[in-house]
């Protein structure tokens, strides 16, 4: 597991990759990726990159010689700019986007159900129903607000010293920026 950085550059992700399967991080980025693949070749290891949006062009080639030539599998997790970035503005990466097997778009909510068990397991006091339905009308299904939500309702009972109630989550909602 990676998560990008905006100042990535190719010979960063593969120092990071490099010093993720104890490597040596020297020498030039064709040296890099020959450790890197021939210790993942034959693995069926999987590489999973957060915010890979973030990651220029020759980053994102460099992932895809890992991926041809150590027969891995990658998951690239982003924002929805990472589709532009693989396949190019004029579609001209057209070599690197043909490895692109599935584009999910997992939109801004989740399932009631995903959404009920993570608040249950993230807040314990969400085995209430109102306190689990006020968690998700004030956080429109959203994990991300979800998680702030659950912090700050936690930081302001804990100060306050009241316990967690639909009140307190309605109130720290107040103060969340959408």
């Amino acid at each position: 597991f990676i998560e990008a950085d905006p100042g990535y550059t190719a010979r960063t992700l593969l120092e990071e990759l490099c010093g993720r399967l104890r490597l040596s991080k020297n020498g030039n980025i064709h040296t890099l990726i020959d450790l890197c693949v021939e210790k993942l070749k034959g693995t069926g290891r999987l590489l999973i990159i957060d915010e890979a949006e973030l990651l220029p062009y020759r980053a994102l080639e460099v992932i895809r010689r890992l991926h041809d030539k150590a027969g891995i599998g990658v998951v690239m997790a982003g924002m929805p700019r990472l589709i532009t970035n693989l396949k190019g503005k004029r579609g001209e990466f057209a070599q690197l986007y043909s490895r692109v097997a599935l584009a999910l778009d997992m939109g801004n909510s989740l399932d009631r159900e995903d959404f009920d068990q993570i608040a249950v397991d993230l807040m314990p006091e969400a085995e209430d129903q109102k306190i689990r339905n006020a968690l998700y009308d004030q956080s429109k299904g959203n994990a991300r607000r979800l998680f702030k939500l659950a912090r700050g309702v936690y930081r302001t009972c804990d100060i306050s010293k009241k316990d967690v109630s639909v009140t307190a989550i309605e109130k720290f909602s107040e103060m969340l920026i959408h």
